[in-house]
């Protein structure tokens, strides 16, 4: 505590119109960051640093509302640059945001309407150009002061998940204009009226997908089964996380009886869904593959994070499996071991990371075989990655 109000008085004798509150959650979180995240300023030096809270100290003092508040809390957490490192919006919050009925997803480079108001249903599959007026690259660098990330495979998946289709977002990029104008590549436009939160569930919704991969292996952190008419076992993981109905290890038993019934010479380990956890519960599967003469494959995507990239490196390392896909969402090399902590004067809690992973190399882990998504797979439910590996 007596580091805190020493730093505190430091700062105020620097700035001293700014700071009126001494537990300031903008100030706490800044300086809270600054003593335990391992590299605050890896990215953002520190005067740059400096001037980001001066600003956002600004805005508090002024007048925000919560939400406001909550961005103003993002901008100091994404100084980290650190996908793991963010504040969490609450629940009560949440519900008062106004979204707008349009849901997106990244083809490449294109932002495709994977879903939309289905009085829009036409509009279904098209490439959007701009939002209010404003370009998708434009939006993309608006966002990497706002959106905590490491990467650009995670901000664009941050933003087509999480932020995009928000009105509050938008505002803060500074281009609300309370709808939102869709300008498409072929010349068409839309024009969408927000909806609270708490209705949008309840909205009328036309998707572009028709189907999906039956080899997505949902509702289980684990599971697997033999493709055809190839033959290879897919391990889906999902989670690296442990099962009390059905503990890992039981499941590695399984897998290999069934490696040894069937003979199988191929096994992919499906890690594309995978947001982490605990590194070390996939090791025993490890372990078992390491006894078999096998080809493997590990598939990654831009879900892959945290831990699972973690598996994904140790897979290739050690059963020189061949990582197929595209790259990953969390980074090679990256900041772990999260925690979470409340703030003083707020309901807004944060998390942040206690440790860095370096592997020797930076930014998404690549595959070795780069399988771009398929908009034509996407719609009729095929997986794409199996297909091009030639596995179903």
């Amino acid at each position: 505590m007596k580091k805190f109000c020493a730093m505190f008085i430091l700062l105020i004798l620097i700035l001293p119109v700014l700071y009126c509150v001494p537990a300031d959650d903008i100030f706490y979180l800044y300086s809270f960051l600054e003593d335990n995240h391992p590299d605050f300023f890896n990215t953002v030096g520190r005067s740059q640093a400096e001037e980001i809270l001066k600003e956002e100290i600004k805005k508090a003092e002024e007048g925000q509302s919560g939400t406001e508040t909550f961005f103003s809390l993002q901008r100091i957490a994404a100084i980290a640059h650190d996908s793991h490192t963010s504040v969490n919006l609450t629940a009560e919050l949440f519900s008062e945001m106004k979204v707008y009925p349009a849901v997106f997803d990244f083809f490449g480079e294109d932002l495709i309407v994977s879903a939309v108001s289905s009085d829009f249903e036409d509009c279904l599959g098209k490439t959007v150009e701009q939002i209010n007026g404003t370009g998708i690259e434009e939006i993309i660098e608006l966002s990497r002061s706002v959106v905590p990330h490491d990467n650009d495979v995670y901000l664009n998946l941050q933003l087509k998940n999480n932020y995009l289709s928000f009105e509050d977002f938008l505002s803060q990029l500074g281009i609300g204009e309370g709808v939102m104008r869709l300008s498409f590549s072929d010349g068409t436009a839309l024009t969408l009226e927000p909806v609270a939160w708490s209705d949008f569930s309840s909205c009328p919704m036309a998707y572009l997908r028709k189907a999906y991969p039956q080899t997505l292996g949902a509702g289980s952190y684990y599971s697997a089964y033999m493709l055809e008419p190839s033959g290879a076992l897919l391990i889906n993981y999902h989670a690296c996380a442990e099962m009390p109905a059905y503990p890992f290890s039981s499941f590695v038993s399984d897998v290999a009886a069934v490696l040894d019934e069937y003979s199988i010479n191929t096994v992919v380990i499906d890690l594309r869904y995978n947001s982490g956890g605990n590194s070390e519960i996939i090791n025993p599967l490890a372990d078992e593959l390491k006894k078999r003469d096998l080809n493997v494959y590990v598939l990654i995507d831009e879900g892959t994070f945290s831990s699972a990239v973690l598996n994904a490196q140790m897979l290739r390392d050690e059963l020189d499996a061949v990582l197929a896909g595209r790259p990953s969402g969390g980074s090679a090399s990256h900041f772990g071991e999260v925690r979470v902590q409340e703030l003083p004067d707020s309901t807004f809690s944060f998390s942040y990371s206690t440790k860095y992973f370096d592997s020797g190399s930076y930014g998404p882990l690549q595959p070795d075989i780069l399988i771009e998504k398929s908009i034509d797979d996407y719609i009729s439910g095929t997986d794409t990655d199996l297909k091009a590996l030639g596995l179903i």
